[in-house]
């Protein structure tokens, strides 16, 4: 089970949204649904496969930025799993994955989602990793 501690300093000197970056390619009705659900009480987590999240782009849509963290890679799960595991957590009201993710897997990641009231959202990959 993934747990995230908002109060721990790792978390709290993390922000995604500090660095300048490229506006994402993402559908408007996603950024809209996105800003509905970042006033919630759990994040909205994006995989490290995403593009880094563009605070103007969010917050031109009332996205609350400071519910937002990038996960980083792992060298042992897929993104399939963290993507499991960011759901069955509790802890988001919103995961951000990759399209990258072949069709069948976002259709069981969708339908897991929504059995934990979390929404899923597949977003067009890196395409540079800076790892």
């Amino acid at each position: 089970m993934i747990q995230f501690q908002p109060t721990s300093r790792s978390v709290s000197k993390f922000n995604v949204l500090a660095q300048p970056t490229q506006p994402m390619n993402i559908d408007d009705t996603v950024l809209y649904r996105l800003a509905s659900l970042s006033h919630q009480k759990q994040w909205i987590l994006f995989t490290a496969e995403c593009p880094r999240p563009d605070y103007e782009q969010f917050a031109s849509y009332n996205v609350s930025c400071k519910k937002i963290i990038q996960m980083r890679a792992s060298q042992t799960q897929s993104e399939v799993e963290i993507v499991t595991k960011a759901i069955q957590s509790g802890n988001a009201s919103a995961v951000v994955a990759s399209n990258q993710i072949s069709e069948l897997d976002q259709a069981l990641l969708t339908d897991l989602a929504n059995q934990f009231q979390c929404a899923v959202f597949f977003v067009e990959g890196r395409s540079f990793q800076y790892h």
